[in-house]
């Protein structure tokens, strides 16, 4: 019998040594512990890889790598799991903490549901002494998150994957800071994805430098999208994904805008109603979402929002007491 760990926790580091000690001991002090962790350092230049060779000394789990030269996170990631044996798959990043029974929760829900290929969970969103701010929730319906995809990606940095469930082209290094959602695209086209309704992990977000490369990260996520949909047979013009990112992205959105991302959200909606890897439910209710929202960010153009949104065929399910008024105080005084 070969001692193939059930897991293989890893993880990528460059420049970390303020946060990665912190981040190895979350590991150490999971309530599950049949894994093994391999950290590659991707040339530093300060302390982090003396910091994990410390690590490795003390327990047997640690095996720690180095590149020769900086690779970037696309090719460290790829060589990680090149290197790992685990059945499943958990990254951490070097400057996060995991709640101590993370991998307990996502391993045991993806020993019972086989047929679920990734399985994320919600956030705590700290600052860099990881303070906690709040609580980061996901969507945990799996036909919703389906639909959820065709805007954005609905799983964070807190992800476990099926190793059988991965495709045979990793990360792709055309998708720089978007590399994660073009991943978790092509496996949710083969499997299904879901997300646990608990937070377990604890998140810099303020820290992360690559949040701040927003030009890229809109144009890589674009063509993450149109790739996405032609998989699946789906033809989606430039201008709507734009708009689609529209309804992510933007904190106001102008009154002009809204009939464009009006139009653009019931092309997809009828697109996927007639393909039939989505459940109707869910698409009728998930673009009902997305609808809420853009008039919810166009409520400082006053109350003619609020017959936008109820006049229009994508308002098919009565809203919660909580959103009407929401919607109607903010549309009053044109927040």
């Amino acid at each position: 019998m070969d001692n193939q760990p059930l897991l293989s926790v890893l993880m990528p580091v460059f420049n970390s040594e303020l946060f990665v000690a912190e981040a190895i001991e979350s590991i150490l002090s999971q309530t599950f512990n049949d894994f093994e962790f391999l950290i590659l350092d991707d040339a530093s230049t300060d302390n982090s890889f003396k910091i994990t060779k410390d690590f490795e000394s003390k327990d047997s789990r640690i095996k720690v790598y180095q590149n020769e030269k900086n690779l970037g996170v696309v090719e460290s990631r790829n060589k990680l799991i090149n290197l790992s044996k685990g059945k499943y798959i958990a990254w951490i990043d070097s400057d996060d903490i995991a709640i101590k029974n993370r991998f307990e929760k996502q391993i045991n829900f993806l020993e019972t549901h086989p047929a679920i290929g990734l399985v994320g969970a919600w956030l705590i969103k700290c600052d860099k002494f990881c303070n906690p701010q709040q609580i980061w929730p996901m969507e945990t319906d799996p036909e919703k998150l389906q639909v959820d995809l065709f805007f954005h990606s609905p799983f964070s940095t807190v992800v476990m994957i099926r190793r059988s469930d991965l495709p045979d082209k990793l990360y792709d290094s055309r998708f720089p800071v978007a590399e994660d959602y073009d991943l978790y695209c092509r496996i949710a086209e083969k499997s299904g994805v879901a997300n646990l309704g608990l937070p377990l992990l604890k998140f810099r977000e303020n820290y992360k430098s690559l949040s701040h490369t927003t030009k890229v990260m809109e144009d890589r996520s674009s063509l993450v999208i149109k790739e996405h949909a032609e998989r699946l047979g789906i033809t989606l013009d430039e201008k709507d994904i734009k708009n689609f990112r529209k309804i992510v992205t933007r904190s106001r959105i102008d009154i002009d805008d809204i009939n464009h991302i009006e139009k653009s959200l019931s092309l997809l909606k009828n697109l996927l109603l007639e393909n039939d890897r989505f459940d109707k439910t869910a698409v009728t209710e998930v673009i009902q979402e997305y609808w809420f929202e853009t008039c919810r960010k166009s409520t400082h153009n006053g109350l003619k929002v609020l017959s936008i949104f109820f006049s229009s065929p994508l308002f098919c399910k009565k809203i919660s007491l909580k959103d009407n008024c929401r919607l109607f105080v903010r549309a009053l005084i044109r927040f």
